[in-house]
C-alpha cells in the first residue's frame, strides 16, 4: 500500500501494556484495513514484530519524553494519537480521515479531536462551528485539549509537549492551567461531531485492570479480549469506579462525603476538596 506521508499513526504505550497490543492492532486491522498511514507503536524496550507497524523504542521517560522522542524521529507534519487501550469499535472511513488531514492542512488547524467519546466538548452548549462537523473548542476550555484520538500539527504538538519528562495526566492538567489563563489555549483547535475514529466510548482498562463492561462489549461484537495477563476488576472495583464518577458530579457537601467514604468504605481521595 502507498502511504500518505503527511500523516502518520502514532500510538503511545508502555512495555507494562504490551499485553493489550495484539488486540489494539487486532481491532485496527479488522476496522481500518485500508488505513494508508504509516503505524507506530511507542514503547519502552520491548520487541514487538506486527506487518505494517513501526517499532520505536523510547527508553524509561515519562509519557511526555516517550512522546516527544517518537514525533521527532516522524518526518510527517501531522500525527493521528491512540493510546493502546483506544480500541477501535466500528469500520473507520479512510476517505473521511484523508479529508480531514486536508482540512487540517488547509485551514491550518492545530489540534482536532477526532475522538471525544465522553461528549466533553459534543454536549457544550450554545456551540459554535467553524465549518460543518467541525465545532471551535473554546479556548478556556478544560480539558479542551487532551489526550483524545486527535489529529496534531507536529510543530504545535511539540511546543505543547515541551521539555519536560511527566505523564499524561500532567500533560492534561499543564493544557486545563493554560485553558484557564487570560490567554487560553492558542492555536485553532477543533472537534470533529462525528467522532470519526470510533474510538470505544466504554473505558477499557481503568487503574491497570480490565472493565468488565468492555469486555462484555467486545464479545458481543464477536471479539474476544485475551485478559490472560491482566487482572479484571472486581465488583467492588467497579462499584468504586462509578462511585468516583458519581462523586465529581456533585457540587456540594463534597469534603462530608469524602470522609464518609474514606471511614466507610476506605476510599482514598487526591485532595479533600
Amino acid at each position: 500500500m502507498e502511504y500518505n506521508n503527511k500523516m502518520s499513526i502514532v500510538v503511545l504505550s508502555c512495555d507494562a501494556y504490551s499485553d493489550l497490543w495484539d488486540d489494539f492492532f487486532n481491532l485496527k486491522e479488522k476496522y481500518w484495513p485500508n488505513c494508508n498511514f504509516q503505524c507506530y507503536l511507542v514503547n519502552n524496550n520491548k520487541h514487538y514484530n506486527r506487518d505494517g507497524v513501526v517499532v520505536i523504542n523510547a527508553g524509561q521517560g515519562n509519557w511526555s519524553s516517550r512522546f516527544r522522542i517518537a514525533v521527532e524521529q516522524i518526518e510527517s507534519e501531522y500525527i493521528c494519537t491512540f493510546l493502546e487501550d483506544y480500541f477501535i469499535t466500528d469500520t473507520i472511513n479512510n476517505n473521511l480521515i484523508n479529508e480531514l488531514l486536508d482540512f487540517s492542512e488547509n485551514n491550518k488547524v492545530s489540534f482536532l479531536n477526532l475522538g471525544d467519546v465522553f461528549g466533553h466538548i459534543i454536549n457544550l452548549k450554545n456551540l459554535e462551528y467553524f465549518s460543518p462537523n467541525q465545532i471551535i473548542i473554546p479556548k478556556h476550555l478544560k480539558y479542551g485539549v487532551d489526550t483524545a484520538g486527535a489529529i496534531w500539527d507536529k510543530q504545535y504538538l511539540l511546543r505543547k509537549l515541551g521539555k519536560g519528562d511527566y505523564s499524561a495526566w500532567q500533560f492534561e492538567k499543564d493544557r486545563c492551567i493554560e485553558a484557564l489563563s487570560n490567554e487560553g489555549i492558542d492555536g485553532l483547535i477543533l472537534c470533529d461531531d462525528r467522532k470519526p475514529l470510533n474510538i470505544c466510548e466504554i473505558p477499557v482498562v481503568i487503574q491497570g485492570k480490565f472493565y468488565p463492561p468492555a469486555i462484555r462489549f467486545f464479545k458481543k461484537k464477536g471479539y474476544s479480549i485475551n485478559h490472560s495477563q491482566r487482572k479484571i476488576m472486581t465488583i467492588k472495583d467497579v462499584f468504586m469506579y462509578k462511585f468516583k464518577n458519581s462523586f465529581a458530579k456533585i457540587k456540594f457537601c463534597r469534603k462530608t462525603i469524602k470522609k464518609l467514604a474514606s471511614v466507610f468504605m476506605g476510599y482514598k481521595f487526591v485532595t479533600e476538596d
